[in-house]
């Protein structure tokens, strides 16, 4: 069993998180056998694949950890949605920000991956709070609508915090689409109301691909009046 970490581990892992969300992306080290990784220093058999914030970091380590190394860079959506998992699956743990010190972090991949989708709701209400609007895309019928991944047969709609994070997104299908700033008071009173009506779901600073975080109208309103999040699926 995994040990619970220590406070300057927990600290660390913190920073990680917080660090990748905001950047929306970590380095890895490529080899000849995969991802980099190290024997786990908790864990007889476990192994730990290593993930850092910073590329200079992972450069400083891609010798030590992999053959014929590369460092490579891992989008926020491809760590939640395919890498975590995909360690998860390997009976991997995740090596946040390694530094070959006497005692690392080493977490549960999947633990992992909801902290970061915590994080990632956490911090689009911390920036629509303080700016007081929310973007959508939308063109003549109506919001950009996402089929569920959690619950079939229901839509969620993605939302940012950011208008440039919105537009990002206007391409293939949504192409034709706009990006819309729809007040904090608006958002909250109507658009989330219209969501609960038919029992769909919202997606804050959508992440593309399988990690998304999906919540349900009434989790992502008490987020927004600044209340802990208590649970991340759309129920």
């Amino acid at each position: 069993m995994l040990q619970s970490p220590r406070i300057p581990e927990i600290n660390q892992r913190d920073r990680f998180v917080k660090k990748a969300v905001a950047q929306r992306l970590v380095y890895v080290v490529a080899g000849s056998d995969g991802l980099g990784r190290v024997a786990s220093q908790r864990q007889r058999g476990a192994e730990v694949t290593l993930l850092w914030t910073s590329r200079k970091a992972a450069e400083r380590w891609a010798d030590v950890v992999a053959a014929t190394p590369r460092v490579k860079e891992i989008t926020l959506d491809a760590l939640i949605g395919d890498v975590l998992p995909a360690l998860a699956k390997m009976k991997r743990l995740a090596g946040p920000d390694w530094g070959s010190e006497p005692i690392e972090p080493e977490l549960d991949a999947a633990d992992l991956a909801e902290r970061l989708k915590r994080e990632v709701a956490e911090g689009f209400a911390e920036r629509v709070r303080a700016q007081g609007r929310v973007f959508l895309l939308e063109d003549g019928s109506g919001p950009a609508m996402l089929v569920s991944a959690e619950r079939p047969g229901q839509l969620v709609l993605p939302c940012w915090s950011e208008r440039a994070s919105a537009e990002t997104r206007i391409e293939g299908p949504w192409s034709e689409m706009m990006a819309v700033e729809v007040p904090l008071a608006s958002f909250t009173d109507r658009t989330l109301a219209w969501l609960d009506g038919r029992g769909w779901s919202a997606s804050p600073d959508h992440v593309i691909g399988p990690g998304a975080t999906e919540l349900a109208p009434a989790a992502l309103k008490s987020l927004l009046a600044g209340q802990p999040l208590r649970r991340l699926r759309a129920s």
